[in-house]
């Protein structure tokens, strides 16, 4: 097969495989109010604690305004809350409430429950293939992202 049938290929079943397992994220997202960006900054702040405007913004790739009105929506859904930085009055930090990490740790579970009920089906060898092409596409994808190309995208 072609390099380009092989491309068009492996775009057809990344697709039909996000298919699969976007419904439930959808869902969920819908029944929580939430928009793709939003779910981000809750992950990020997950992952990082404390985050302040400035580095949520980075992350996201947006201006701090835009990630301003996005943490503004969160704090009033009570799934973030704004700390003052005890070390320096000028920063806030940013921290998951009790009702953001439920809906956070309910996303993962349900999500999680249907990719083992999918691998569940896959012998050990099918996996571990698996897992080398996700390993792959993922370090493509993150040097493709750091590319001065994908800056100004």
């Amino acid at each position: 097969m072609a390099r380009e049938d092989q491309q068009t290929l492996a775009m057809k079943l990344y697709a039909q495989a996000m298919a699969i397992v976007d419904p439930i994220r959808v869902r969920m997202w819908s029944e929580a109010e939430l928009t793709t960006s939003q779910l981000r900054v809750l992950f990020i702040v997950r992952g990082e604690p404390g985050a302040t405007l400035t580095s949520l913004a980075a992350h996201l790739r947006v201006s701090p305004p835009t990630a301003s009105g996005l943490v503004d929506r969160l704090v009033r859904q009570d799934y973030l809350r704004r700390d003052g930085d005890p070390n320096d009055r000028r920063y806030v930090r940013h921290a998951l409430t009790a009702r953001g990490a439920a809906m956070l740790g309910e996303l993962e579970r349900e999500g999680r429950a249907l990719l083992n009920d999918i691998l569940d089906r896959l012998s050990d060898a099918e996996v571990d293939g698996l897992v080398r092409s996700l390993t792959l596409l993922n370090a493509a994808a993150e040097d493709a992202s750091a590319t001065p190309e994908a800056e100004a995208m």
